[in-house]
Formats: structure tokens, sequence, C-alpha cells
């Protein structure tokens, strides 16, 4: 693997650290962009004239030449980087005051720092709307096209076949439904305003009962912890938006989802281990669920030998509902506001809560 210093940058790593002490000692704060994002730099220069851009751009994977990047990166104090590259590489840049992540999941870098010292400086995860917008969006596709069974339909007319039959006829609309999300952050808040919008019935689960200002308006129902039983009982479709930690790993596994109700359909754009590939096929299998549309998975990519890929009651997305990679206006703009209060020693938005494991 290479790294590419961009035409905004000196050419060399040795020149790269070297413009950074000139600048640094001349009052102006450094950034350094470690990410696969385009534009990135550009932007964040735009956005933040004041200060000096070095981008070091990676071409595959970090820890083939772990040891250059960490040459290049040695002088970083603030760090904006992609989600997997920052577990590898972070603890060995002594000089780091701040790190922000381009993405919003964390829980590989949780899982890397479990068992050693936290880092004294904060890390900040990507949040805000867009991801919920983004998520929403697929989540009221996927329960569209599989109430009405458009891709029933498509197959019918590669055949030539008019036919009014089965869902494509008899189909539920979203007001006819209950949606229960789990997981009720800004994310689960978003897709409950644009499921509400469509007049469905939504229930919300968290793991503890919100403050009056934290409660959504778009959520009919909160249930809790120790009552995913019974929310599970009343939801034609739940919608997992629940972030990798070691309370929700395998939460829908073993035989909860028996008490699914009748027809119940599983979306997932989560984390995939909140059920594992035999849990879920045993749902599947035995009634439990009627279908399951999964946009992650417990290791990605997906093995092209997972039985998951051919199973008829399952629909699969490469982890697609939600992606920062091509909005990097809305990256700079996140990194910017973070910026600002950085420099002001105010509380940065989504630092990492190692407690929490997000």
């Amino acid at each position: 693997m290479t790294y590419a210093i961009t035409s905004q940058t000196p050419t060399t790593g040795t020149e790269c650290q070297r413009r950074a002490v000139t600048m640094a000692t001349s009052g102006k704060r450094v950034v350094y962009i470690f990410s696969i994002v385009p534009r990135l730099a550009q932007l964040v220069q735009e956005a933040i004239p004041d200060v000096v851009v070095i981008n070091i751009k990676p071409e595959g994977r970090v820890a083939a030449e772990q040891a250059k990047a960490v040459e290049q990166l040695k002088d970083a104090e603030i760090l904006l980087a992609d989600n997997n590259f920052i577990a590898e590489i972070t603890h060995l840049l002594p000089k780091l005051q701040w790190v922000q992540g381009t993405w919003a999941g964390v829980e590989g870098l949780v899982d890397f720092f479990r068992d050693k010292p936290k880092p004294n400086f904060p890390i900040t995860r990507m949040v805000g709307d867009s991801f919920g917008q983004l998520m929403a969006e697929y989540t009221v596709g996927r329960i569209i096209s599989h109430e009405r069974d458009w891709f029933e339909c498509h197959q019918n007319q590669l055949k030539g076949l008019w036919l009014h039959e089965k869902k494509i006829h008899y189909y539920r609309s979203l007001q006819d439904l209950v949606v229960g999300i789990l997981g009720m952050g800004n994310i689960g808040k978003e897709v409950a305003r644009c499921l509400k919008t469509f007049r469905c019935t939504v229930h919300g689960y968290s793991r503890s009962v919100p403050s009056n200002e934290n409660r959504c308006v778009s959520v009919d129902k909160y249930w809790h912890t120790g009552e995913l039983s019974s929310l599970l009982k009343e939801c034609d479709y739940v919608v997992n938006i629940m972030p990798s930690t070691p309370e929700t790993r395998g939460m829908l596994g073993g035989d909860i989802l028996k008490d699914a109700k009748d027809g119940a359909v599983l979306i997932n754009i989560g984390r995939g281990d909140l059920i594992s590939e035999a849990d879920l096929i045993r749902s599947l299998d035995s009634g439990w669920l009627s279908a399951a549309i999964l946009d992650v998975f417990a290791k990605e990519p997906l093995s092209s030998e997972s039985p998951l890929w051919k199973h008829p009651k399952i629909v699969i997305s490469p982890h697609t509902a939600a992606t920062f990679i091509y909005r990097s206006e809305e990256i700079t703009k996140k990194f910017s506001a973070n910026y600002q209060r950085f420099i002001k020693n105010e509380p940065l938005i989504g630092a990492v809560e190692w407690n929490k494991g997000y």
C-alpha cells in the first residue's frame, strides 16, 4: 500500500512534517486528514481558512504500511480520519489532542481499546441528521417494496405476466402497520418521524425511560430493557438501529423471536451482531419471522459461502443504508462545528463514550 500526499501539500512525508512545524510555530493550527473521502481536504481548507490542511490519502489497508503512515502523521495534533484507520494508528501518534472520525460506527475502535489504556484525547464520531434521513429512506422504501412485493412484479414483467394476486394486489398500507424501532438516538428519532409521516404506528425501544425533553413525539409507545418480548408481540416490522455493544450483541438470539408477531419482518440497519446467522435462519425456518431485510452483518464483506445469500426469506444489501463516503460537505460541516468547539475548549459533539461502547 502507498500513501499519496495531494497537490495541496508537499510531495514527501519529510517536507510535509517540515511544513507542519513551520506553520505551527507561526501560529496556525495544522489539521491532518487521513481519509478516502473525495474532496475532503479541499472542503475543510475552504471551511476553515485559518488552518493548514495536510492531506495524506490512504490507498489500501493501513496495516500493510503502518510504519509509513505513522511517520507521516507523527506531528499530528488534530486528525480527521476514516474510522477503520483510527484504531490502527492513533495509539502510535504521541501528539494527538483530538481525532474526528468520518463515520458513525466505532465498535471496531471500542473493541481495539477494550483491554488497552483508553486514549487520553477525545475521539469523536460522525453524528447528525443525514444518517437519519438516509436510514429512514431505506426503511420506508424496503417496507413498501416488501408489502407490495415489487420483486415479484419485476419477475412477472420479465415473463410478460399481468397478475393481480397475493401481495401484488392485496397489500397493506403503511398506516396499517406497527413498526418497532430498536434504538432511539438521533437516527431512530428521524426514522420514527418519517414513519409517522406515513401514519404508521411507531413503537420505540431504549435502554431506559427517556426524559421528557428527549422523548420523540413521533413514537406512540416506548419500551425499555426487560420488555423486548412484549414489544415483539406488537410489531409487524422490527427495525434495528442500535450500535454494537456488549448489551446488544445477540439480543435477538436464542428463542426470543418466537414471541414475535405472526408475519413479523426484521430490518437490520444497525449492526450485524444483533443476531447470529444460525439464530436468524432458525427464526425464519421456524416461522417466527416471515422475512429478514439485512444491510449489516457480523463479518463484512459477507462471505460468498454464507447461507444468507440464497435463503428465500432474506433480502440483502451491502451495508449501504447510509454512507458518508460521498458526503464530503456533510463531514466538513460537522468537523468544522467540532473544530470551533475544540479551540474554545467546549465539549465536543459525538465524543466516544467508552463505558457505553459508542
